[in-house]
């Protein structure tokens, strides 16, 4: 009855905090909706999805067009040709890309079928007559925003190279069927011609090249997974537990403000003169708190399932383990405000708490890997975030949200919050026994 009666003092006074109530609640699905759809679009830019380019074809032959067919089958660009029916040209594709409307435009020059025929029936020639290759080329003009990070301009570029080599095998293998007959009639000509009459040689097979489009490698790929979880990494699933994670261990603020706030006004002191045990007014606390982790989970849950996809993102999809996933949302909504008793009792002030809380905090999630994945930090910086209860929580769930993890894959991390929590709570209870002492 005295922890049912403490659980009911805390909800009253966080129903009373509107504004910590709305930075538990509303900050994180913001953070996620923003930092979602915004890394829905560097995964789009990384090759994640399909990137948008603009394509200006001024080529009169069909090399432009081949093309533009080979760009759009390796699915890796999106090419746009025109906007509200109106064909881009080369002076309004480079205002596009400098107005910022588009990061790439791709411009292909009007001789560029006469070029490339050139230059392929050049190279064979001098590979047939044993001469230096040809330098002759023809050349595509790539406009890029200047804002535009290098990881995306490189995966562009290797798209539009994948798409240039199979024209330049395409336009070569063309040159050499044409070539290599006559080049063999007229080596047999000054060979044999004292053997055969004129007009008398043998008629050479007909020879084609088409076989030379036939993949003879392809690649499998696998994901690093026993079960062979078919299910890939999106940006809804980095992000939406990972800001569930941190809005979680923001409570330490409010968490740790009710006991500096007790403290400072002397209901504490007043609490400590009834029949009430430090472990009763503590977890009081942490089982008010714990229920409120628990309804930011849920709706963070519901953000990822039907508000995101509205904006065009995928649809989290939460893996196979109903059971494990609670477990660890548990897990680490205790650790959360168990982290948050130790800075109460520890700070001395609602302002110390408040800085020292949200600072450590933010130093947590940057290192779990909340803001920036973790297997793109240096590799000192990704040694040390596994100090971070935020990595914990977070590797946890990217298990079950992608890996196909179950019950015993995420036991380890789900121990090592529990004992973060353990932790936290022994340390607090000494502090605040001797402070109960020394009042």
């Amino acid at each position: 009855m005295l922890l049912l009666a403490n659980i009911k003092k805390e909800l009253l006074l966080l129903s009373r905090d509107r504004l910590s109530l709305l930075v538990l609640f509303v900050m994180p699905m913001v953070l996620v909706l923003i930092l979602s759809l915004i890394q829905d679009d560097i995964f789009r830019a990384t090759g994640g999805a399909p990137t948008t380019a603009l394509f200006v074809n001024l080529d009169a032959g069909d090399s432009g067009a081949e093309l533009r067919r080979n760009l759009q089958s390796n699915g890796a660009l999106t090419l746009v040709e025109d906007r509200a029916g109106e064909a881009f040209d080369v002076k309004s594709a480079r205002q596009a890309v400098f107005s910022g409307d588009y990061q790439f435009a791709i411009i292909i020059p009007a001789a560029f079928t006469t070029e490339i025929n050139q230059a392929a029936k050049e190279s064979v020639q001098a590979a047939l007559s044993h001469e230096d290759p040809s330098r002759r080329s023809s050349q595509i003009t790539i406009v890029f925003d200047p804002a535009v990070r290098g990881v995306y301009r490189s995966a562009v570029l290797n798209a539009l190279q994948l798409g240039v080599l199979g024209l330049e095998l395409s336009r070569k293998s063309s040159a050499f069927e044409q070539l290599l007959p006559d080049e063999l009639h007229r080596s047999m000509t000054e060979q044999m011609g004292s053997v055969f009459p004129v007009g008398m040689l043998p008629e050479l097979p007909q020879i084609s090249f088409d076989w030379t489009g036939q993949q003879l490698i392809t690649l499998d790929e696998e994901l690093a997974s026993p079960e062979k979880y078919a299910t890939l990494p999106t940006s809804v699933q980095q992000n939406v537990p990972a800001w569930t994670l941190f809005g979680m261990f923001f409570i330490v603020i409010p968490l740790a403000g009710t006991l500096i706030r007790e403290r400072e006004e002397g209901t504490l002191t007043r609490l400590m003169t009834m029949p009430v045990t430090n472990s009763s007014l503590l977890l009081g606390k942490v089982s008010a708190h714990l229920l409120i982790c628990m309804i930011q989970f849920g709706l963070m849950l519901m953000v990822g399932k039907f508000l995101l996809p509205l904006f065009g993102t995928p649809v989290l999809e939460l893996g196979s383990s109903p059971f494990a996933l609670m477990l660890v949302a548990v897990s680490a909504a205790l650790a959360a405000c168990g982290y948050g008793i130790l800075v109460g009792v520890v700070a001395r002030s609602y302002d110390q708490a408040a800085i020292f809380g949200s600072v450590s905090i933010v130093i947590a999630a940057a290192l779990g890997g909340v803001m920036v994945p973790i297997y793109v930090m240096p590799r000192f910086m990704q040694t040390l975030s596994i100090i971070s209860p935020l990595g914990w929580g977070l590797d946890a769930f990217l298990d079950i949200f992608v890996r196909g993890g179950h019950l015993t894959t995420v036991l380890p991390r789900v121990a090592a919050l529990g004992g973060f929590f353990l932790l936290c709570m022994i340390v607090a209870m000494v502090i605040f026994q001797r402070w109960r002492r020394g009042n």
